[in-house]
């Protein structure tokens, strides 16, 4: 294994353990990931996708490089409303403005347990504003000659997808 791919699942690992924190706290359900796949093309894996850049330094024994990614989580439309109405406590069958920050809301959470503990790994990471596209169909193209990772997760609200895109990059 190459030093790069042992830095990536390094890198991918925690993605998973905050996700799954987070539904289980919050949501009171439990993740099951799937086999994860690499990402090609422009693929949308929901109707419903959050979206975090993700830049920094990894500095690790005598390594130190710059990094750069990307942290994508995607819902079908009843997977999100099912999350939507249990973070929120209230019953929702329909997008809507009252949910519509969620989403953001999940991502948000996920990067920041993702963060703390990646830095005691020797990531240094800089968080951006989360962002989000909604709508069927709608796309989000893998970055060009950067690896994306996609994980089905499962839970009891049915399945949603996280994307992770990481690369080493020099100043």
């Amino acid at each position: 294994m190459t030093e790069f791919n042992k830095r990536y699942l390094e890198f991918c690992k925690p993605f998973i353990d905050a996700i799954k924190e987070v539904y289980s706290t919050m949501m009171g359900t439990e993740i099951n990931p799937q086999k994860p796949t690499f990402k090609d093309g422009k693929k949308s894996y929901g109707d419903y996708s959050s979206i975090m850049g993700i830049n920094g330094t990894y500095e690790g024994g005598s390594v130190q490089k710059k990094f750069k990614g990307s942290l994508v989580l995607s819902w079908p439309e009843e997977s999100y409303l099912k999350a939507a109405s249990a973070m929120l406590m209230e019953e929702f069958t329909e997008f809507n403005d009252e949910i519509s920050d969620v989403g953001m809301e999940i991502a948000n959470i996920t990067m920041g347990n993702a963060k703390k503990i990646l830095s005691e790994a020797g990531y240094l990471i800089e968080m951006s504003i989360p962002t989000s596209v909604h709508g069927k169909n709608h796309e989000i193209k893998a970055q060009e000659k950067v690896v994306t990772i996609t994980t089905p997760l499962e839970c009891k609200f049915g399945t949603f997808y996280i994307e992770l895109s990481y690369e080493d990059y020099e100043a």
